[in-house]
């Protein structure tokens, strides 16, 4: 009975032999003394040469350990491409952060009444000359009625103290410099532009670098946490197992992420301080480098006053992002490998429902940041080494801790129009909920754009 593969055995004309093993001699082979084991099989070179032949469709590079320059080269290549995405996220980012920070009410303190409107068209006409004429200025064409400008005692003071040649001393501090004149309180692109005509490409992407640094360190520093506590707990790490859904205990592992996340944010708080404080003051302060920044803090701890709001900032992204996979296959029996398509399009919504949530509590975080930088301005100054003032790009908006700031933001800060049936009510004080949604559109946009390139790339459906 013949066993070579040169052809099929008569005796079994529809067997065919596996491909897998080591091929067998052809009849009338020499052998070189390798008692039956073949010719090309008589050493352990051999042997392992055969063994490639055989598994060659097999790719190892996944159970070996990469070389050194290729753990390198893609960790370079890691870092371009996360630089890259923060250049391109940098401009609506700035935008975002001033328009959270910026107070919404007149000089004096108090809300004027008037609507967004009204406004807008009387800056546009502002810079025209009034018709009035000047009331020392002769009327050639009078009337028998009373002229309607009264006499003004203060010009005429005036005109005598400048005859004399005496100024008086004025009596009103001089406005703060500021350089942004925004028209209404939601065009990001608007803060795009003036940004871009006063201080040019640096003023768009300024903090980029701090962003960098702040986004690299608080992933590695939640890592690292994860670990750490995962060991102390004898809590299966969710990044070492297969998720969440994977997991022995998967609450446990959603609470040692949240922790991580948590402690993570507090840590690296102070550097996202000198990030918020480039980004609302103008390029032309001297001293912005981050080592600069670094060493001109009064304390490398939380400060006390925005502990809460870091701590709730800190918690919204890995507690949604973490028990999103959790609940939807548990509860709903959505499985990304049965139901990939609604799978996916559950957790878009529920990254919209992170970003509704979370910039409430990034917009009262960036107002008590910038208090505090205020603060630290005043405590300088108290004990003698004061070097300058926190010059900012808009009117800084009050802080009075979680609550107070959304109700603030909500109910007495700035105004807003009426509904649409109501067009003739007076404008309602206060900017509503949309005050403390700024920059929405903007997330939105960062959302349906990643979906749709990750779908169209064949990146797991679009997979965040």
């Amino acid at each position: 009975m013949s066993t070579t593969r040169e052809g099929p055995n008569p005796l079994r004309p529809y067997y065919k032999p596996p491909s897998i093993g080591i091929p067998q001699d052809l009849p009338g082979a020499i052998s070189n003394g390798t008692h039956g084991l073949g010719p090309r099989n008589g050493s352990a070179a051999s042997y392992a040469s055969s063994a490639r032949d055989i598994l060659s469709d097999i790719d190892y590079t996944d159970y070996g350990s990469p070389s050194t320059v290729e753990s390198v080269k893609k960790q370079i290549d890691d870092w371009v491409y996360r630089y890259m995405s923060i250049l391109l996220a940098q401009p609506f980012d700035v935008a975002k952060t001033i328009l959270q920070i910026r107070s919404q009410v007149v000089d004096d303190g108090t809300a004027e009444l008037k609507s967004p409107r009204q406004s807008y068209r009387e800056s546009a006409y502002s810079d025209y000359p009034s018709d009035d004429s000047d009331p020392d200025e002769p009327a050639y064409f009078t009337s028998t009625a009373p002229s309607s400008h009264s006499y003004s005692p203060s010009r005429s003071r005036r005109r005598h103290d400048s005859g004399s040649g005496i100024l008086p001393p004025p009596n009103v501090t001089p406005p703060a410099k500021v350089q942004l004149l925004l028209k209404r309180s939601d065009a990001v692109l608007e803060v795009i532009s003036q940004e871009w005509s006063k201080e040019g490409a640096w003023g768009v992407w300024k903090a980029s670098n701090a962003t960098f640094v702040y986004g690299f360190l608080l992933q590695t520093l939640e890592k690292w946490s994860r670990g750490l506590i995962s060991a102390l707990l004898n809590v299966p790490d969710p990044e070492i197992s297969a998720g969440l859904i994977g997991s022995t205990y998967p609450w446990a592992s959603l609470a040692v992420a949240v922790a991580a996340a948590a402690s993570a944010g507090i840590i690296l708080a102070p550097l996202d301080l000198i990030r918020t404080k480039l980004i609302v003051t103008p390029v032309s302060t001297p001293k912005r480098s981050l080592t600069t920044q670094l060493r001109a803090l009064p304390s490398y701890l939380c400060p006390a006053s925005i502990l809460l709001p870091t701590l709730l900032h800190s918690l919204v992204t890995p507690a949604i992002s973490h028990s999103t996979p959790l609940l939807l296959r548990s509860h709903l029996s959505i499985d990304p490998i049965l139901t990939p398509n609604t799978y996916q399009i559950a957790k878009f919504f529920s990254r919209t429902a992170e970003l509704f949530i979370k910039l409430p509590l990034e917009t009262v975080l960036r107002r008590g940041q910038v208090a505090v930088l205020k603060e630290d301005v005043e405590i300088a100054r108290a004990q003698g080494t004061w070097v300058s003032d926190l010059e900012t790009l808009v009117p800084i908006g009050e802080y009075r801790g979680v609550v107070g700031t959304m109700w603030m933001i909500a109910r007495e800060e700035g105004v807003r129009e009426p509904p649409l049936p109501k067009k003739k009510a007076k404008p309602q004080k206060g900017q509503g909920l949309p005050g403390l949604w700024r920059g929405w559109r903007v997330g939105m946009w960062g959302l349906v754009g990643m979906w749709t390139s990750r779908a169209l790339s064949g990146g797991n459906g679009g997979e965040f």
